[in-house]
């Protein structure tokens, strides 16, 4: 714990001096080098890549930990410094620095890091997208050890899946977030041949496409989360439960749900332990899907209607769950919570934590910050006072609102008659604004010919 403990400290900078103090029981004097002592023997290289695994995951670490000894120079070389480590991808990696591609020295090393999140985001041109699929072939080259592969942001997946039919022999879960939709659930019959031991997929597909009995039969035996999926019919939901021992199965948003799907769950679904079903189903139809899923941990819809989902058919043996904003109910007297991080997903791999899902922050620019400081002022304004931008608001919304030059001049006259102050908007929009002396004409007539308190405003 001290060696890492030092380690991480002196990652922070390029300075060696000073980073042991007595109080921690370690013998280094104030001008020596960590990194030369470490050379010297006395801290095995060994030692060092290990807490190295902890320390690295991107180019950026990478980088800041070269700078830090010329021993870690050589040690971050070794691909037990990236043993079971999770590495992340960002677009930035797909730039050209000196003649080559940043990713072109990262990847490499990679060959015993566990995990892998690409983030492809932007990559649309016909440069950054040749780059991206190198970095991916190159990745599934070198990444034997991965089990788990996250992409992301990526509008070109479909047309680069067949990189993934040969690589990454370990990979048991595959993650696809926020990018183009797979036309069909073929595509990915390769993947599951080539990947027996795949356990969780989650992919988005065409709203029109379907499983059918190819997909259920190319479907590996231990397959135990899938989504979000839809089946041709209640038959093919059937085998796949049959084959695969299913734990967690979320339906598309818009799968379609004939009546003999909830038969099939009922009977070959007893070990799922979280569902998402589609988001057009009703509570009561809900509740009959569910009622005999005895491990059944959490539900989701995802969909907020008028009426608070759990609060009728489900309410007895569901209970909201607080932080899934009204689209998750959990089984009573259950401890079941949605994942960290902020995909806040049903169920993720074991081995995934808080940051396994998204990239790290990057540090804004001095453009972003000042944004954000603007709309952190904008938010605070005091009580009954609205900011400079809540007004512009509030003149577009009543421009956009306008009625008929007619009917403004009707109402404005009649509010100006009524002593009311005119809404907002009004003055500034195009509304009719006669003179002081023409109200004072007209709300006289309007007096004379109607009461007052029934103008219609």
């Amino acid at each position: 714990l001290k060696h890492t403990h030092l380690l991480c400290t002196l990652a922070q900078g390029p300075t060696t001096r000073s980073l042991a103090p007595e109080s921690m029981g370690v013998g280094f004097g104030e001008d020596e080098d960590l990194g030369d002592r470490a050379a010297s023997g006395e801290l095995l290289i060994e030692a060092w890549c290990k807490a190295l695994s902890f320390v690295l995951t991107s180019g950026r670490t990478l980088a800041a930990v070269r700078a830090a000894s010329r021993t870690f120079r050589d040690v971050v070389r070794e691909p037990a410094a990236w043993e079971g480590a999770c590495v992340f991808i960002q677009p930035q990696d797909l730039e050209v620095h000196g003649g080559s591609h940043k990713f072109e020295a990262l990847v490499p090393l990679l060959r015993l890091a566990s995990r892998a999140v690409l983030n492809f985001r932007g990559a649309q041109g016909p440069g950054k997208r040749q780059a991206a699929r190198q970095c991916l072939a190159t990745l599934a080259d070198h990444c034997t050890s991965a089990t788990s592969l996250c992409i992301r942001d990526w509008l070109m997946l479909e047309r680069y899946l067949p990189v993934l039919h040969g690589g990454f022999p370990s990979l048991r879960h595959l993650e696809v977030i926020g990018c183009d939709h797979i036309s069909s659930y073929d595509a990915l019959v390769p993947v599951f041949e080539q990947h027996t031991s795949l356990l969780s997929l989650r992919a988005t597909f065409a709203p029109k496409a379907a499983a059918g009995e190819a997909f259920v039969r190319a479907a590996p035996k231990d397959l135990m989360a899938l989504g979000f999926v839809a089946f041709e019919g209640p038959g093919v939901l059937r085998e796949l439960l049959e084959r695969c021992p299913l734990q967690h199965l979320w339906f598309a948003p818009t799968a379609k749900f004939p009546s003999g799907m909830t038969a099939a769950i009922a009977e070959e679904g007893q070990r799922l332990q979280t569902l998402a079903l589609p988001s057009y189903l009703s509570e009561d139809a809900c509740a009959a899907v569910v009622r005999p899923l005895e491990r059944l941990q959490l539900l989701c819809r995802m969909r907020i209607g008028v009426f608070e989902f759990g609060s009728g058919a489900l309410a007895e043996a569901f209970e909201l769950l607080p932080s899934a904003q009204g689209t998750v109910l959990r089984r009573r007297g259950s401890a079941a919570e949605l994942t960290p991080g902020p995909n806040h997903a049903l169920w993720a791999p074991p081995q995934a934590d808080a940051q396994a899902g998204d990239p790290p922050a990057a540090e804004p620019s001095p453009a972003a910050a000042a944004e954000a400081a603007a709309a952190e002022a904008e938010a605070f304004q005091p009580p009954g006072r609205r900011s400079e931008g809540q007004e512009r608001q509030a003149w577009a919304t009543a421009y956009e609102a306008r009625p008929p030059p007619a009917q403004a001049s009707r109402i404005w006259l009649g509010r100006q008659a009524l002593g009311e102050r005119p809404r907002d908007g009004e003055g500034y929009c195009g509304l009719l604004q006669p003179s002081a002396a023409t109200i004072e004409r007209m709300a006289a007539a309007f007096q004379a010919r109607t009461r007052l308190r029934g103008v219609m405003l």
